[in-house]
């Protein structure tokens, strides 16, 4: 049988030494076919070194490119393997790596893999502090429960994608120039026509340089990522991480049938993480914004529609109904509260986050007069309702909802902050500490009765 092998591109800006360094470890990989460098005009010494290097590359002497189209000139120019893994110097395979990211491109609903590195956050960070630690990991990984867990978008910096999705998907936009926002357009409409991103949990890379400082293209090419994507995609932020504080409520086998409605699901990444934690949950959205829905359909059965209609398009009830940062936003938050007691199965519970608008940094603000909207954050200007840890009590317990497990998050606070937590503390009744340090309230609410 013909071993299977993959292309590796390598993608560099002023990073000569970090690519001598990353090719000479490549070697040892054994499923690497060829190996192609596309350097965006750098000016550190990198062209004389490709020039006598022996690699295949492409050097942009006109000036720096977008990442699209550095991506879209490799598939161009060059013959590639059946699988591509597209990656930045600075990170270095793990020598099972390119193999077990090839396995989960073989699967039939995969777009693209990444692997887990220190170099990464959320929910594709590994903890690796020594390159020479790299092989032990890797080999403690073999028996790994999770292969594969599907998600909406993966890191910018090793991703590995196969020909038949790059046929099938088309070229990379050009318009877009940042490398993250270029992969994720992609996976967007990949996504589209039922593919996902996929993180392989046995494949692992090190970072060389996790605090490296990045190029900022955008600036370069005059452009704004931003702009362009809102007037493609019709959002204006891509919320791309699942709620797990919410999703860790929920405590049931991992083979239960559950019925779980999330109302304002976004793109849906809360309930696809539900739907990896619990394979045979059965998973619905309700989303106000109907480009979301769009590409939240692909991951679940999502429908437009407003809760505030107090109408729900989907038969039966539910034994969890999630309002991730979304009462806030609500005209009536207690009759949306006392509406779905009738959508809840008998013992079933709503999952909510709440914004604390008693946090210090709002209590600073009043104590000089203002109290100034922004765009995200405690204080966004969609917010309609404001809840304090007593407000968020009573409406939950005025409804007949037993709260049975209630958690918060923080954020940094600076010492003139925590001087005046103290102050406040002094001259305040029937307070405690956390009601000014929350930041969000995350609460279990079971239906009573």
């Amino acid at each position: 049988m013909k071993e299977t092998k993959a292309t590796v591109v390598i993608t560099s800006y002023n990073q000569k030494e970090e690519l001598i360094r990353c090719l000479e470890w490549i070697k040892g990989i054994s499923e690497v076919a060829n190996i192609i460098i596309a350097d965006n005009a750098s000016e550190d010494g990198t062209a004389e070194f490709l020039s006598q290097s022996g690699y295949p590359y492409l050097f942009f002497d006109e000036g720096v490119q977008g990442y699209g189209t550095l991506c879209n000139a490799v598939i161009d120019n060059f013959d590639l393997e059946e699988f591509i893994i597209f990656m930045e110097p600075r990170y270095f395979l793990g020598f099972q790596c390119v193999l077990r990211m090839i396995e989960v491109l073989k699967m039939e609903s995969c777009g693209m893999v990444g692997p887990m590195s220190n170099g990464f956050k959320h929910f594709q960070h590994y903890s690796i502090h020594r390159i020479e630690n790299l092989c032990k990991i890797e080999n403690d990984l073999m028996y790994c429960e999770n292969v594969a867990k599907k998600v909406l978008c993966i890191e910018k910096g090793i991703w590995g994608i196969s020909k038949k999705i790059l046929t099938e998907n088309g070229r990379f936009d050009e318009e877009i120039v940042s490398s993250k926002n270029v992969v994720l357009d992609y996976e967007l409409r990949m996504v589209q026509k039922g593919y996902l991103p996929m993180i392989s949990h046995r494949s692992l890379a090190f970072c060389n340089c996790v605090n490296q400082q990045k190029a900022d293209f955008e600036c370069m090419l005059g452009k704004c990522d931003r702009d362009i994507l809102k007037e493609k995609w019709h959002m204006n932020y891509f919320n791309l991480i699942p709620a797990n504080n919410i999703v860790d409520f929920i405590k049931e086998q991992k083979e239960a049938r559950v019925r779980i409605l999330e109302v304002g699901c976004d793109l849906g990444v809360t309930l696809l993480e539900i739907k990896n934690r619990y394979p045979n949950a059965q998973i619905y959205g309700l989303e106000i914004n109907p480009a979301s829905a769009e590409i939240a359909k692909h991951l679940a059965e999502v429908k437009v529609g407003n809760i505030e209609d107090q109408e729900i398009p989907f038969e039966g009830t539910f034994d969890y109904i999630i309002f991730g940062d979304v009462l806030e936003h609500l005209h009536d938050p207690q009759g949306i509260v006392r509406f779905c007691r009738e959508k809840l199965t008998e013992r079933g519970c709503i999952l909510t986050s709440i914004p604390n608008v008693m946090h210090v940094t709002v209590m600073e603000q009043l104590l000089k007069g203002r109290f100034e909207y922004q765009d995200t954050g405690l204080l966004d200007r969609s917010h309609i309702h404001f809840f304090t840890f007593y407000e968020i009590l009573r409406l939950f317990q005025e409804e007949s909802y037993n709260i049975e497990e209630m958690k918060t998050t923080t954020v940094m606070l600076n010492e003139d902050d925590k001087e005046l937590i103290r102050k406040l503390m002094k001259i305040s009744e029937n307070v405690e500490e956390h009601m000014y340090t929350t930041f969000q309230y995350l609460v279990k609410a079971r239906k009573n009765g």
